[in-house]
């Protein structure tokens, strides 16, 4: 086979490997972007704390005390 036929179909092998690992790296980002965003607001994190420290009979810190479950749940009409 002529060397010139060869580096050509080497080289586009390697435009194709490229692309694909710069496809992989894109999806990879998009993926941790939408599951490390902090889309949790503080209040539920506060909710969830203090339902975790009630399981293990822990005492609760003044700002948890009063806190109130329902005040994230949105409202129910009936």
């Amino acid at each position: 086979m002529n060397i010139k036929l060869l580096l050509n179909i080497w080289m586009i092998h390697n435009i194709y490997l490229y692309s694909f690992f710069i496809f992989i790296a894109i999806i990879s980002l998009i993926y941790l972007f939408y599951n490390f965003r902090s889309s949790k607001n503080e209040i539920s994190n506060k909710i969830v704390l203090k339902n975790l420290l009630e399981s293990f009979d822990l005492e609760l810190p003044d700002e948890l005390k009063a806190l109130d479950n329902s005040s994230a749940d949105p409202p129910k009409y009936s």
